[in-house]
């Protein structure tokens, strides 16, 4: 690294240059290509069985990601009502990209029996085609369960468009026929396997279509809400595209004054900025180079490679200019500076990135992205903050230089002091923390799993308040779904098994502690078939025998009811039950679904097997395996903190040691959580991993620095006091660029990542006082417990200690 930088030191101009293409070149090349993605499958892992499941399911029987445009009136039976929502219907037909099915009543299949036969229509399409009143038929499509709570609320109030859009993504490749042009396309096959499925820019193009046809018919007596996951993604990628720049030019704005208090300088204020800047667009360039989406948890990235490199950047550039106030050779000033700072600054980069690859083990996909990338980061930074910091010091003005003191200033004097009575009296400095910490830590056990991305909307958003009407209106807007496969011999045709799986279905609403919207499947056709063949007895709306089961399903076909298919296989070999349920907290997911899983697999016994699948399956379990993970991933992540720390300070018991500090601060803020009832949520639950390694920044230079004057002869009380002398004003400093960088996060417009940002910023602040005060204090005593002599003894100190 020595003969690194002084080449860089030496010629200036072209490590300039180089540098700056290397970089403008990398970035513009793949940061373009930057993608963003909200929805719930974004936090799976591509290899994740449940994800597979869910997929599968998607391509068997269609999408469960809708689109619902629901629209309140005073009269929903008026012909002026429904004149109005038909066109409102077909201009989002029409105009809306990738839709593979849309209903309301305008086109809702209507089965009536009239002279002997049964017919199909289209619901208020023929309604109005024949001039009939809509009051004569509003209780028949109120006591239509096909209808209740899909495309008419049950109390009639509120009428609803629902839309299903394509199952796969269009590839470049695909031809469209035109006919009139004489332009056929070739026959290819493709594996359905091979296809892409639906994702985050398409719905995003469904969203603003529809949200810009609807806004035109607002108005009084026509109130439209639009809700639905695809909504609800985009809303929240559009916060992250609003957020990104906000969070980037705050860091700046810190970056570029922090340096300007702590050095007067604006040339290091600038080398500080363009630190930070390379090494971030590096980092979304790479991530963006893998095919990796920016999801709301990696947009941690921003702060946290701010911290890092500016960390890095403050330590050096501070101990380069001390050194070149005793030494005037430039080069030999740099030399003496990275041979004083970089070991501690490397291992801080090291044990940093132990901390976060410690995430990389967390089954949710956007939290190992985080570790990954994270880590990226931190390497990217250490090497970029080095550069920058020798190019900046090889410009600084001489006048400048020469200006320099080695001698501690007011704030180095303030955590000297701070430092010194702690280690005067170390036991009762530990005794007064550790009841501290050991009374916030007891609100530990009083934390709370949270994942409801709804609620990462402000109160007052739109896509909020549409999700939350449609989910009190209709009971729902998010699906479970039951995929039952009979076993062999049988079908979704079997009588006992349909009246087996309704049975369950029905008697599911009163087993779960949840609203159920509705429940659909096949056999909500044949009911409503079987009605209308009896003359529309409601004492009808029942599953017949079994001849008529398979005479009413080749009626349907042959009436062209493509819509019951979305709830069997083509063979019938398999078939769906899709129950509706409101956008509620994941957790309460998991209760309902192993109630109604095990309510299935009994009472179908081995006549068929069952598995649960749909968002809310994901949401339940993307919840319970963040659980499961999380004692894994801080165990993982503080295991490799600590063994990076023992290495560094050349001792495994000072490595141990050296955690204390680091620990304590996070058991206070888990605590103040648990007290405060602020949930451990897909964000929260990364403070540990994250701020475990960002502390150890402060933590490894005030130790190695202690070691270092004890290998020259002091004794541990002087080498504390020296340390905190010496490096105090960069670790407060440093705290402040944290709890600064962090805070950037109150500018969000998701309350979850401004929850995240304030607690990691106090974490800071912990994490200073416990450096000051913890810190000297388990140095003391663990000096007097290994050296088994008093500590005035000057030929004997912690750095004889046995590694």
């Amino acid at each position: 690294m020595t003969r690194f930088l002084q080449t860089v030191y030496t010629h200036r101009i072209k490590a300039l240059v180089i540098l700056l293409a290397a970089v403008f070149g990398y970035v513009a090349t793949n940061l373009p290509n930057l993608q963003k993605d909200g929805r719930v499958e974004a936090f799976m892992h591509e290899s994740d069985p449940a994800l597979d499941t869910y997929y599968a399911m998607r391509r068997e029987f269609g999408q469960d990601n809708r689109l619902v445009v629901a629209v309140a009136s005073d009269n929903v039976f008026s012909t002026e009502f429904l004149t109005k929502f038909s066109r409102m219907h077909r201009e989002l037909a029409d105009n809306v990209p990738y839709v593979s099915e849309i209903f309301s009543p305008y086109n809702i299949p209507f089965i009536e029996h009239e002279d002997g036969g049964v017919y199909l229509e289209e619901l208020v399409r023929n309604m109005l085609q024949r001039g009939r009143d809509p009051q004569e038929l509003r209780e028949r499509i109120l006591s239509t369960p096909l209808y209740q709570n899909f495309i008419v609320s049950k109390d009639g109030s509120t009428a609803a468009v629902v839309i299903e859009p394509y199952r796969y993504a269009p590839a470049a490749n695909d031809c469209v026929p035109d006919p009139s042009q004489g332009l056929i396309c070739p026959a290819v096959f493709t594996p359905l396997s091979e296809r892409a499925l639906l994702g985050a820019p398409q719905y995003a193009e469904m969203t603003a279509a529809a949200r810009q046809i609807v806004a035109r018919y607002e108005g009084e007596g026509f109130d439209v809400h639009i809700a639905g996951a695809p909504v609800l993604s985009t809303e929240i990628v559009r916060m992250m595209e609003g957020d990104m720049p906000r969070f980037t030019l705050a860091c700046v704005i810190i970056t570029v004054l922090a340096m300007l208090a702590l050095h007067r300088s604006f040339l290091i204020a600038i080398g500080a900025f363009l630190s930070f800047a390379t090494a971030i667009f590096s980092t979304l360039a790479t991530i963006s180079l893998t095919g990796t989406a920016m999801t709301p948890p990696t947009q941690l990235l921003i702060p946290m490679t701010l911290v890092v490199g500016l960390c890095t950047y403050i330590h050096f550039i501070a101990t380069v200019l001390k050194t070149r106030s005793t030494e005037p050779d430039g080069r030999k000033a740099l030399a003496n500076a990275v041979k004083k700072a970089n070991t501690p600054i490397l291992f801080t980069a090291l044990t940093t990135a132990g901390g976060l690859l410690g995430l990389a083990a967390a089954p949710l996909a956007p939290i190992t992205a985080l570790g990954i990338f994270g880590t990226v980061s931190v390497g990217l930074s250490y090497v970029l903050a080095m550069i920058w910091a020798t190019l900046v010091f090889r410009t600084l003005p001489e006048r400048y230089l020469n200006r320099q003191s080695d001698k501690p200033g007011v704030i180095a004097s303030v955590l000297h002091a701070g430092a010194m009575m702690s280690a005067r009296s170390p036991r009762q400095t530990l005794a007064v923390c550790g009841a501290f910490v050991l009374a916030a830590g007891l609100g530990i056990f009083q934390l709370s799993y949270s994942h409801n991305s709804l609620l990462w909307l402000p109160g007052d958003n739109d896509a909020r308040l549409s999700t939350e009407y449609i989910d009190g209106t209709f009971q729902g807007t998010v699906n479970l779904e039951m995929v039952i496969t009979p076993t062999e011999g049988l079908d979704f045709r079997d009588e006992t098994l349909l009246k087996a799986v309704e049975e369950t279905a029905r008697g599911s609403y009163a087993a779960v502690d949840i609203p159920i919207g509705r429940h659909t499947s096949i056999i909500s056709f044949v009911e409503e078939t079987n009605q209308a063949i009896n003359d529309g007895d409601p004492a009808a709306l029942t599953i017949p025998g079994q001849e008529e089961i398979w005479d009413q399903i080749l009626l349907l076909e042959g009436q062209g009811i493509d819509d019951m298919k979305r709830y069997v296989s083509m063979d019938y070999s398999s078939g769906r039950v899709s129950f509706q349920t409101p956008w509620l907290e994941a957790k309460l997911y998991s209760d309902v679904i192993q109630t109604i899983e095990t309510r299935f697999e009994a009472a179908l016994g081995d006549t068929a097997t069952v598995e649960s699948t749909g968002l809310i399956a994901l949401l339940a379990k993307t919840s319970k395996k963040v659980l499961d993970s999380m004692t894994v991933s801080y165990a993982l992540a503080l295991a490799l903190v600590t063994a990076m720390m023992a290495v560094a300070l050349r001792s495994v018991g000072l490595g141990l040691v050296s955690m204390i500090p680091n620990v304590a601060p996070f058991a206070v803020l888990l605590g103040v959580m648990g007290y405060l009832g602020i949930p451990l949520d897909t964000f929260t639950v990364l403070i540990g991993g994250i701020i475990t390694g960002l502390i150890v920044d402060d933590t490894l230079h005030f130790f190695h620095n202690v070691r270092e004057r004890l290998s020259a002869g002091e004794i541990m009380e002087n080498a504390i006091g020296g340390a905190m002398a010496e490096i105090g004003r960069a670790i407060f400093t440093t705290t402040i660029v944290v709890m600064a960088g962090f805070a950037v996060f109150t500018m969000s417009s998701m309350s979850n990542i401004q929850s995240f940002g304030l607690l990691m910023a106090s974490g800071a602040l912990l994490a200073l006082l416990s450096e000051v005060f913890i810190g000297p204090a388990v140095l003391m005593i663990y000096d007097r417990l290994t050296n088994r002599q008093p500590t005035a003894a000057p030929a004997r100190g912690l750095a004889d200690a046995p590694a």
